[in-house]
């Protein structure tokens, strides 16, 4: 495995997440029952699973390995790549605000939670669009057999420090729950 491949499995498992959002926010806007409750678990998946994990890798490994084999980091693709990281976690902060006010009972936030899942849901998209067919190739090109194998074992310690195996299998039974919940 490359950790090309390692950062792309992990995209196939956040993508069936943001479907799950972009129901949820489907349903949102249809004036449908929802639950504010299995936002709040998505967003806790989410932040463990791409903000400490996913880009834990990529911001503290990837990324700077890249940068360091020539890729400047001030131009495009690394810029545009970096910003769309700070974009996520403010997405996530609204997300979650959003939550806390539809608990509370203000009408306005299940809008306002909506044109957040939404938003979010496309700037990830989109976000990973740019790494897998822009970025990844340049990887596998500047990146030797060696420098590749190393990165691996640097995600795998990310990996050991945020993403257990009850991890994945809670992971697993979430997606399955929601899957049947939001067809």
């Amino acid at each position: 495995m490359t950790p090309t491949e390692n950062l792309i499995n992990e995209h196939k498992k956040i993508n069936e997440l943001l479907d799950i959002m972009s129901k949820i926010a489907l349903k949102i806007k249809s004036k449908d029952v929802f639950y504010p409750n299995d936002v709040e678990e998505v967003v806790k998946y989410l932040i463990n699973i791409i903000e400490n994990s996913h880009h834990g890798k990529e911001d503290d490994v990837f990324y700077p390995e890249l940068i360091s084999s020539g890729i400047p980091k001030e131009t495009a693709p690394l810029s545009i790549i970096n910003y769309e990281h700070l974009i996520s976690v403010n997405y996530l902060k609204d997300i979650s605000s959003c939550v806390v006010n539809c608990k509370i009972g203000n009408d306005f936030s299940g809008e306002l939670l909506a044109d957040s899942l939404t938003n979010y849901v496309i700037a990830i998209k989109n976000h990973i669009q740019r790494e897998e067919e822009i970025v990844f190739p340049i990887a596998n090109e500047v990146f030797s057999i060696e420098k590749q194998n190393e990165i691996l074992q640097r995600f795998e310690v990310i990996e050991q420090k945020y993403i257990s195996n009850s991890f994945n299998d809670q992971f697993d039974k979430l997606l399955n729950k929601f899957k049947n919940k939001y067809p």
